[in-house]
């Protein structure tokens, strides 16, 4: 990230911006993954079934075989509700970050590895067994590219040079 000048102003409108925006791209590429693994494997939307399941109706997650629409629409609303609340954390670390770290990339790197490890401690504490379905490796690539996604939208936003960067060596317009 780029350094800032000393008169930076961070509006609540930017950090609303950023929230939502980091929120809900994070959360949806997570979604559309799962979307698109659970189709490829014959079960469209299996996975917002068995989490919701699991946690509302108690279920054990390796006995959960079939989709129910009720269970992916509650789990919808806390998939939703949690990358809201991520959009927010992520938002005001990046600003905390922005205004007094001298290695952005550290900081951001350790805060994925927080909010990663937050994420499989809950999911083993709410909703047991539910990792062991899904494997851990595609819930950690699917945190990834949304970890991904998020940074680079925040890069877009906060770090104009950085993103000429990505684009040049993406290839992009």
């Amino acid at each position: 990230m780029a350094s800032l000048p000393d008169d930076y102003q961070h509006t609540w409108g930017d950090f609303a911006y950023d929230a939502v925006y980091a929120g809900a791209i994070g959360g949806s590429i997570v979604a559309l993954f799962f979307l698109a693994l659970d189709t490829l494997l014959g079960r469209p939307l299996f996975t917002p079934s068995l989490m919701g399941t699991v946690l509302f109706q108690g279920a054990t997650a390796s006995e959960v075989t079939r989709v129910s629409l009720d269970m992916v629409g509650l789990y919808s609303l806390v998939h939703i509700s949690s990358f809201g609340i991520l959009g927010c954390l992520v938002a005001f670390a990046v600003r905390e970050t922005e205004l007094h770290s001298k290695n952005p990339f550290g900081v951001m790197l350790g805060l994925f590895a927080f909010f990663e490890w937050g994420f499989f401690i809950t999911t083993l504490v709410a909703m047991p067994g539910v990792m062991a379905v899904l494997g851990i490796a595609r819930v950690a690539l699917a945190n990834l590219l949304a970890a991904g996604g998020i940074a680079l939208f925040l890069t877009k936003q906060h770090d104009p040079q950085t993103w000429k960067l990505v684009k040049d060596v993406l290839h992009l317009a």
